[in-house]
């Protein structure tokens, strides 16, 4: 079970199937009462629905568990996307008042007051873009943590099921 692997043996002998349970789990009802019956099968190996019952439970324990590190990363990402807001804004009035000074003074020189005006630009955009990945990690997280629960309630599912089989 260190490995979260069975192999199971069924049709006398003749069968042969290996289930990487982190792969198989959650699943559907069916699918589950076919393995069980596969399971049920070799006589020798019986005891790998007990392991199947155990890791599903511990399974969505873990998952219930890591949900709020899953939600203080969120937390951490939107604050991040939120603290950025104000230093964006102050840049886009800054670009703003540079490029109507150049545009009404500057006609003809001015190319200090230009090149100052693209590299507001350049660290304007990268701030932008510090901020789409912060909100990108931030749905990212959110996806995950609510994910999360909805495995967890389909392991318990499973384990339910498991535990009826029996």
């Amino acid at each position: 079970m260190d490995q979260k692997i069975i192999n199971i043996t069924f049709h006398q002998g003749m069968g042969h199937m290996t289930v990487v349970l982190d792969a198989f789990f959650p699943t559907d009802a069916t699918r589950l009462r076919k393995l069980l019956s596969i399971i049920d099968e070799d006589y020798e190996h019986r005891d790998e629905l007990r392991a199947v019952v155990q890791h599903c439970g511990q399974r969505a324990q873990a998952l219930m568990d890591g949900r709020s590190d899953l939600a203080n990363q969120a937390v951490n990402y939107h604050t991040k996307a939120t603290e950025l807001q104000p230093e964006i804004d102050k840049m886009a009035r800054q670009v703003d008042t540079l490029q109507r000074y150049v545009k009404t003074y500057c006609k003809r020189g001015g190319q200090g007051y230009r090149q100052q005006l693209k590299e507001l630009k350049a660290q304007l955009k990268e701030v932008k873009k510090q901020q789409r990945h912060a909100l990108t990690l931030y749905r990212d997280y959110q996806r995950r943590f609510v994910g999360a629960e909805k495995e967890a309630e389909k392991l318990k599912k499973n384990v339910e099921v498991a535990k009826h089989e029996r």
